[in-house]
């Protein structure tokens, strides 16, 4: 009887596992979205070297089968989650950026930016860490297209720059360098508040940023 017992015991917990891999069917945008989401929690737990499609499996609970059938390789897998985390970010940018052509007072201008593109950050936290502190093993193909990115959003900034110079009276300053310089202070206050949110809220940054703004323009 006993052993009996025991064999029941284990062709139901055999059972059990074997349940536990059957996956669901579902539509291939929504597995494709589901596999990136379990990469994206892998690269934000244990960096780029935490990810493999069997991994990603136990991740998202289902069978390694199911995301080779969404993704033939991990390189197509991780170019698609930096594909979505990036038009995630432009889109958070786009939306926190004003619109030309500008009116109003410079410091205002610029620390409502800040504070709508730091809520963003604050809304995605893992989707701007893939972006601004890129994890131990990150592909170079990865760090390439965060860099044209970059240089993409300081060339869109470059006229709201120019157009703050001129209102404060800074005609002689380098305008171009001067995008530069706010993309870089930008990404500072975004890895602030990834790292140390708390202690510099939106809120707390913004109101500095109207502050500089405000001193420079008393100074010129």
């Amino acid at each position: 009887m006993q052993v009996a017992a025991a064999t029941v015991k284990l062709g139901a917990d055999m059972a059990t596992r074997t349940r536990r891999k059957y996956s669901p069917r579902l539509p291939r945008e929504e597995r494709r979205e589901q596999l990136l989401d379990a990469t994206l929690k892998l690269i934000a737990k244990s960096g780029y070297g935490g990810v493999s499609m069997e991994a990603v499996a136990r991740e998202a609970e289902i069978a390694k089968t199911v995301v080779y059938d969404a993704f033939p390789n991990q390189q197509e897998l991780l170019m698609a989650l930096l594909e979505r985390e990036q038009e995630r970010v432009l889109s958070a940018i786009a939306g926190a950026l004003p619109r030309l052509p500008l009116s109003g007072d410079p410091g205002q201008i610029l620390g409502d930016a800040i504070a709508r593109g730091l809520e963003a950050v604050r809304e995605y936290p893992d989707t701007w860490r893939l972006i601004l502190l890129p994890a131990d093993g990150t592909p170079p193909g990865v760090r390439d297209e965060v860099h044209r990115n970059r240089e993409q959003l300081v060339r869109q900034i470059e006229p709201m720059v120019a157009w703050g110079i001129a209102q404060l009276g800074l005609g002689d300053l380098d305008q171009e360098l001067a995008a530069y310089v706010i993309m870089g202070a930008a990404e500072d206050a975004a890895r602030l508040t990834l790292t140390h949110g708390d202690q510099f809220p939106p809120e707390r940054v913004a109101k500095f940023s109207v502050d500089l703004l405000s001193a420079l323009d008393r100074s010129s």
